[in-house]
């Protein structure tokens, strides 16, 4: 736990005066020194849990100063007391002990007074005594205080002690050893509660206080997926809730990833790599489910040997009692990580003290206990309407209610999966660019977009209408999980005719991934890799052609966009298939990678694409996108890592708000 201590001001004594804890009055340069001290605690960006101060005035006006009128006072923050030499000027002072305090300050108490010693002793009090799970703490003292704090954190020898005495104004910053929390599990009453965006507030809090935290959910079912810096595949939601935690994602938030390939099919990709398509049935089956179980297990083993805590994510609802046999990713996986379970309800959907309670209701008696608190979820309206249903939920539950999160409109943090499609944009408008995706039945990674959607000077909708296709500026073909299955569906339902169109009439394609293989002459897949269609003529936009093959490519990309000599763009590639130049032709690359390799294929100024996920991640790619229409820029681009940054910030704002921290830390602390 960090915590911060600032010294106060000048003081306007006698140079040489022994003033100790006397209230002595502050220089005529206050101002102009707690506004430098000032802007030094906004620098550090930390949003302190606690403020403390000395009682003495030249401290508590400076709390004040800052913006910290209510800190809390402590008389164990106290300067030095120097007792019968207090206001005497050390070369007046008679008393034949101060030689002796001279040769030993540490040891040696002043005249009815204290030693050095005496002070660390209050000193490392106050910090024994300090509440560490919810930092960082503000400190404001005397010189003497940040001394010893700085010999009690161990960041300075006691016998040099007096070496480390900083400036008037001046700041210390100490570490304090953080508590290890238990693992904590986000369980659901149902699916689309809320879970994953909690998971990314939490993951972002835990970093803010201090901690080392890192997300984890056994098993996922998404499109949305993410290579990680090993080249390996994960969730997108766990990619995202590592970033909202600080750290590099891993195959071990997410051991085992569910990609749909159909209503009853998906992909499994196990430790990052794909190991085969299951049918529902073949997946649920009690056999070889604990192999799988060992391998989600020790996924969460090696992560939580690393990090502190681990948020961990449970799946859809807690009380499927049909599929609590083969179950690899709620209460069976929090029994094996000892976590702390909190059930997240959605109030938005109604029958909330229903679901709440059946979820508690449904577990055996040894799980019920897991269960230490609840988050009710997306409230509208005034949250002083539920305090009595607050207490009605703990009452029947038995459990406390933790928080009640409002529902907020004004956080961007990036969707788990397409069920959130529903309430994007769908439409084209006037003044902006208008920029349509076209809306696959097999969409994947749909977060290729979502800097374009908060880009203020575009329009993104998404859309598989004919007509608002032809309203479009820019069409973009995302990726797709079916490719040929969608690009037969784009030929079935007259979208494939609609893109050709509004290429005629001067739209801008570009296609990523999936899309960019569909852009080509031809798409084959021989060995049966997607199903039983061997071979689908392209829209004809690109001169490629795409065999599909077996062998998954996923990594991360650094890459040089167009002409760019230097490879200042980042990227993700998770495709089957290789892309060529037809027969005759040659390919003109979009991208230089910085193995040399090269990516995509451009056509002319308005018709392009590449297998590079976030692609349009890239302030470059987007203004190079942008530029044919220029007439409707005027607005700036957007910075979208800070962009990104600032929303997790807001995030986890709104939810600290709204949840009782201290008691959530207490959970995570105590013995059961």
């Amino acid at each position: 736990m960090k915590v911060y201590l600032v010294r106060h001001t000048s003081v306007d004594v006698a140079p040489g005066t022994c003033y100790g804890q006397t209230d002595v009055p502050l220089r005529a340069s206050f101002q102009e020194e707690a506004e430098a001290c000032k802007k030094a605690l906004q620098d550090t960006g930390m949003r302190f849990s606690r403020i403390y101060t000395s009682p003495l005035s030249r401290c508590t006006r400076l709390a004040a100063y800052c913006g910290f009128p209510e800190a809390e006072r402590d008389e164990r923050l106290k300067e030095m007391n120097m007792g019968e030499w207090e206001m005497q000027r050390f070369e007046e002072i008679t008393d034949p002990r101060i030689q002796e305090w001279y040769d030993d300050y540490l040891r040696v108490r002043t005249t009815g007074g204290e030693s050095f010693m005496d002070v660390l002793a209050r000193v490392s009090d106050f910090f024994d005594h300090l509440d560490r799970t919810s930092g960082p703490a503000l400190v404001f003292a005397h010189g003497g205080v940040l001394v010893a704090a700085q010999v009690y954190a161990g960041k300075v020898k006691l016998e040099d002690a007096m070496k480390a005495l900083p400036p008037y104004g001046g700041m210390v910053e100490i570490d304090l050893p953080l508590p290890r929390l238990h693992p904590l599990m986000l369980a659901g009453t149902g699916s689309d509660v809320g879970k994953s965006v909690l998971a990314a507030a939490l993951c972002r809090i835990f970093l803010q206080d201090g901690y080392h935290p890192a997300p984890f959910k056994a098993q996922n079912m998404a499109l949305n997926s993410y290579a990680t810096p090993e080249g390996l595949e994960i969730g997108r939601a766990q990619a995202v809730q590592a970033e909202a935690a600080g750290v590099p994602c891993h195959t071990d938030m997410n051991p085992l990833l569910l990609k749909p390939t159909s209503d009853q099919t998906a992909q499994v990709v196990l430790n990052g790599k794909p190991i085969g398509n299951r049918s529902a049935y073949e997946y649920f089956r009690t056999e070889g489910r604990e192999e799988l179980r060992r391998e989600v297990n020790q996924a969460f083993d090696r992560l939580a040997a690393r990090y502190n805590p681990v948020v961990m994510e449970g799946a859809g609802s807690i009380s499927e009692i049909n599929l609590k046999d083969t179950d690899l990713v709620n209460l069976p996986m929090a029994r094996h990580a000892h976590a702390d379970v909190i059930l997240v309800a959605d109030i938005d959907r109604g029958g909330v003290f229903a679901s709440a309670y059946g979820s508690v209701a449904l577990q055996t008696q040894e799980d019920r206990k897991r269960i230490k608190g609840i988050i009710v979820n997306k409230f509208r309206g005034d949250l002083r309407l539920f305090e009595s249903g607050v207490k009605m939920m703990e009452e029947i539950c038995g459990i406390p209610v933790l928080g009640v999160i409002p529902y907020y409109h004004d956080i961007y943090i990036e969707e788990e999966d397409s069920v959130e499609l529903s309430l994007k944009q769908r439409k084209a408008v006037q003044g902006k660019v208008n920029v349509a995706v076209v809306l696959l039945r097999h969409l994947s990674n749909f977060t290729d977009f979502n800097m374009l959607e908060h880009d203020e000077r575009v329009n993104l909708y998404y859309t598989n209408n004919v007509d608002d296709l032809m309203k479009a500026d820019i069409i973009l073909l995302p990726g797709s999980k079916s490719t040929i299955d969608d690009l037969y569906e784009l030929r079935r339902n007259g979208v494939a005719q609609a893109i050709l169109q509004a290429r005629r009439n001067g739209a801008t394609v570009m296609g990523i991934c999936g899309g960019y293989q569909m852009m080509g002459q031809r798409i084959a897949d021989p060995d049966g890799v997607e199903g039983s269609i061997s071979q689908m003529p392209g829209l004809g936009l690109l001169p490629t052609e795409t065999v599909i093959e077996g062998e998954k490519v996923t990594r991360q990309v650094r890459f040089a966009f167009l002409s760019s000599e230097e490879p200042t763009c980042t990227g993700y590639e998770i495709h089957m298939g290789r892309t060529s130049a037809v027969e005759g032709d040659t390919l003109t690359p979009l991208v230089r990678l910085e193995n040399g390799e090269t990516d995509g294929c451009v056509a002319d100024r308005k018709c392009a694409g590449s297998y590079i996920h976030g692609i349009l991640d890239n302030p470059e790619v987007i203004e190079w996108l942008l530029a044919p229409y220029a007439e409707k820029l005027d607005q700036p681009q957007l910075d979208y890592a800070a962009f990104k940054e600032e929303q997790y910030n807001k995030l986890a704002d709104h939810v600290r708000k709204h949840l009782n921290m201290p008691l959530l830390y207490q959970i995570l602390t105590q013995n059961d």
